[in-house]
């Protein structure tokens, strides 16, 4: 009924084959599939997911249609696309089908330290990162849960790895599993106006806010604040007084563009339009010198290429 309404693909089960999980989290299980033959990755959302009242299980069920058709009429090179809703998965549950990215999430790469990014690689795939984010601001969605989890890659070409935004929709149905209900995103990421209770500054400009800690996590390979506790990280942000530490031969350019993007003035903080062009240059640059690490002095000689 509802696939009619929306105007959504709808993808029968069993049509679908899952080949491997490729993780699960509160709101269900993500699987490496196949839909007739093509590679997908395949959602299955859990049942709790849309628990409660006969009243709020309605709300949540109509939310889940209503972002669904907006992922699907979103298309650019940089947003992972969105195939379809399969709505008779075993035990009524409803699953969402989308592009399959081979290499899974920028932080799964980064933290296999063999995959070693050079500078050169790590410019494109921010840009990239940048231009699907400069396209969901353009169509006025804002993602709320930026970060190197939730971008994904395809590093098969070596010269051009690619980079994609990901896991953006349906950000309130999963949210919804959190005993925090209203705030959406993930600590470290979030910009102090989404926890001083400044409510009326929460624009747009909390994904800049993320994509500066995200372009920390590009450069460095490491999770923010990783030893600290959520209390002393909120505290933090909300003071102003924390940030992640930026090594010292970090390119002038991309430490003042990820500075400023992480500035406690949401007015201060880039547009994407402004990022991806200040990324663009600093990769002009970069390709008339020859150079390729974002961190000057010692280059570590990369054997693998």
């Amino acid at each position: 009924m509802e696939a009619s309404i929306y105007g959504l693909q709808i993808i029968k089960n069993a049509d679908l084959e899952e080949l491997r999980e490729l993780g699960s989290g509160t709101y269900g299980t993500v699987y490496h599939g196949k839909w007739r033959g093509t590679d997908v990755a395949i959602k299955r959302i859990k049942k709790s997911c849309f628990s409660g009242r006969s009243s709020e299980q309605e709300r949540l069920t109509r939310d889940f249609w209503r972002e669904a058709q907006i992922l699907s009429n979103l298309h650019h090179p940089n947003v992972v696309a969105f195939y379809g809703v399969v709505p008779d998965g075993t035990g009524g549950t409803l699953a969402t089908v989308t592009e399959y990215m081979v290499n899974g999430s920028l932080r799964h790469v980064l933290l296999k330290k063999d995959r070693s990014l050079d500078r050169r690689k790590k410019l494109i795939i921010a840009m990239d990162a940048a231009f699907g984010m400069e396209y969901l601001h353009s169509k006025n969605i804002v993602h709320f849960d930026l970060k190197c989890d939730n971008l994904l890659v395809n590093l098969r070409d070596p010269q051009r790895p690619i980079c994609k935004v990901g896991d953006f929709g349906l950000s309130r149905i999963k949210r919804n599993t959190l005993v925090s209900g209203g705030v959406r995103g993930t600590l470290p990421w979030m910009a102090p106006e989404l926890l001083n209770g400044s409510s009326s500054r929460v624009s747009e400009k909390v994904d800049v806010f993320s994509f500066g800690i995200s372009m920390w996590e590009i450069l460095t390979g490491e999770e923010p604040y990783e030893n600290m506790h959520c209390g002393a990280i909120i505290g933090g942000i909300v003071k102003n007084s924390l940030r992640p530490q930026i090594p010292e031969n970090c390119d002038p350019e991309w430490r003042k563009l990820m500075e400023e993007c992480w500035s406690p003035e949401p007015e201060i903080r880039p547009s994407f339009t402004e990022i991806t062009n200040r990324l663009r240059s600093m990769s002009i640059m970069l390709q008339s010198k020859g150079s390729n690490n974002l961190t000057t002095g010692h280059v570590k000689p990369n054997i693998s290429s």
